[in-house]
């Protein structure tokens, strides 16, 4: 590798670079999982009880006589009064969580009711086994750890192979900037949201480096293998998780090099892989497709209006669902602060933009239909269902497909721009700093939330002054193991953006790829 300044440096194993992004990952997840009150994330109350009845052995129930559109599982009392037990504070963000009264006889099996009739017990056996031997809040929070560490290993995974690719500074970017305050949050809480956008992101950067960079042998059989596992966990997320799998493939074919596709396509194991991945997303489809009341036991908003009120109102939304995919924390009550929003449209409007604009055409097609996608899936969804279910659609349901643009954008910008330019090398590492700046900004908010409440007449200082509600080990624990874990992923990106850099051209046909594969 030619060095262009004195910043660039051989690239790290993939392993240690695994290592490394793990780590930071879990802790900045983690947080949230200690930081959030238990039951105040989407529909977590919901999500608890089917795992907790997985970890029992219980993967499905029969449909509630009592609560429509609900099964009834037998699990322990702490998880079905989890939710009755939340309103106290639940949308109200001037009430802090010390409201919350004890669960008498936490531990007693009881019936519990689950509106999480839509999803496959994948996620929930996952997740749900520290149910098995630990009851009530550590019960919940080992299984949110349990996702952190999920998906914190797939976002991990997507950062290797992204930077095993033979140019990918921007890529790392794109990956960065996706990797919100919401995505962090949706993983350390307990919701599948979290894993569908982990493993979106893991199953594009494979994807990307197995169809643009050689290999031979057992790399190969690896990169095939990743592809098939993460494949396969972002099936059983959700329905429309499938969509954002099938695009991720069609534009890593559009981006991929003739030569190295028709290596991959000879494998048998492609083909097995091929076939193993869609015979399952056929059964989960099954499974999605079940009949089943979609009518909850409450008055939804909307419910009874027609197919056009439902596809012009969501549609009209879009801008307002972008909010969403930065923060809205809680039950969607706690939207991010203006610097964190500020941050990332800045900075994530700047890279999408250039990098659509500027990369070459497959990159601008695969741009084009995630932009469709992210723009016209949220209004025909919602309308198929208006009738029934009301407004259901949230931003965060189309995290994953912005997740890949920022990625995509970022591929586009490594092939348009110079490998290397100590002016863009300054903006990047500005860029990224920021970023950091706007996780803690949104982390701080979502405790003083918690810890104070947002009442006008309350500042910062009554969080350390007057504190109703503490997290595990406290709300400075928690904040300082957040702020350093920040510090160090500002660092190490930095690091691996300088690293990363090849002695190409923006035309040139793209290297074999580095000395240590992935």
């Amino acid at each position: 590798m030619t060095q262009h300044d004195g910043d660039i440096r051989p690239a790290r194993r993939p392993l240690t670079v695994f290592g490394i992004a793990f780590g930071l990952l879990f802790l900045l997840m983690a947080s949230f999982s200690i930081a959030t009150p238990p039951g105040a994330s989407p529909d977590e109350p919901a999500h608890a009880i089917r795992a907790n009845a997985a970890a029992h052995g219980e993967l499905w129930g029969p449909e509630s006589k009592t609560i429509p559109g609900t099964i009834d599982q037998t699990v322990s009392t702490y998880f079905a009064k989890l939710e009755s037990h939340m309103p106290c504070f639940k949308r109200n963000v001037a009430v802090t969580a010390s409201c919350v009264t004890p669960i008498q006889n936490p531990d007693a099996p009881t019936t519990g009711h689950t509106s999480t009739t839509v999803n496959t017990p994948v996620f929930y056996v996952l997740v749900g086994w520290p149910t098995a031997f630990l009851d009530g809040a550590k019960g919940l929070y080992a299984m949110r750890l349990v996702n952190a560490l999920l998906c914190s290993a797939l976002l991990a995974l997507a950062f290797t192979a992204l930077q095993s690719l033979p140019r990918s500074r921007w890529a790392l970017g794109g990956l960065a900037v996706g990797v919100t305050p919401m995505v962090l949050f949706l993983s350390g809480t307990l919701n599948p949201n979290g894993i569908e956008v982990a493993a979106s992101a893991a199953a594009f950067a494979l994807l990307l480096l197995t169809f643009g960079t050689p290999a031979a042998g057992r790399w190969l059989v690896l990169r095939i293998l990743g592809i098939v596992v993460v494949s396969l966990l972002l099936v059983n997320t959700r329905s429309i998780a499938m969509l954002w799998l099938a695009l991720a493939f069609v534009i890593a074919l559009l981006l991929g090099r003739r030569d190295v596709l028709r290596t991959v396509f000879r494998s048998w194991l492609t083909w097995v892989g091929i076939v193993l991945i869609g015979a399952v997303a056929v059964a989960a489809t099954l499974f999605y497709l079940r009949p089943r009341s979609l009518t909850p036991g409450y008055a939804p908003v909307g419910a009874g209006s027609s197919w056009w009120q439902g596809f012009s109102n969501t549609i009209d939304n879009t801008f307002s669902f972008m909010v969403g995919w930065i923060a809205q924390f809680g039950w969607l009550e706690i939207p991010a602060p203006a610097l964190s929003v500020a941050v990332w449209a800045s900075i994530g409007g700047m890279v999408i933009l250039l990098g659509a604009t500027l990369g070459p055409r497959p990159v601008k097609i695969g741009a084009l239909l995630l932009g469709l996608a992210i723009v016209f899936v949220p209004p025909f969804s919602q309308a198929a269902v208006i009738h029934d279910a009301g407004y259901i659609w949230q931003g965060r349901y189309t995290i994953a497909p912005a997740v890949l643009l920022a990625i995509l954008a970022g591929i586009g910008l490594d092939r348009a721009l110079p490998a290397a330019d100590r002016r863009l090398t300054a903006v990047m590492r500005v860029s990224v700093v920021l970023l950091g700046i706007g996780q803690l900004a949104a982390f701080l908010w979502m405790l003083r939330r918690y810890v104070t409440g947002l009442q006008p007449n309350l500042t910062w200082i009554d969080m350390i002054r007057a504190p109703q509600w503490q997290p595990p080990g406290g709300w400075p624990t928690v904040a300082v193991v957040f702020a350093v874990a920040t510090g160090l992923s500002v660092w190490f990106l930095i690091r691996a953006l300088s690293r990363t850099c090849e002695n190409i051209e923006p035309t040139a046909e793209l290297p074999t790829g580095r000395s240590h594969q992935l």
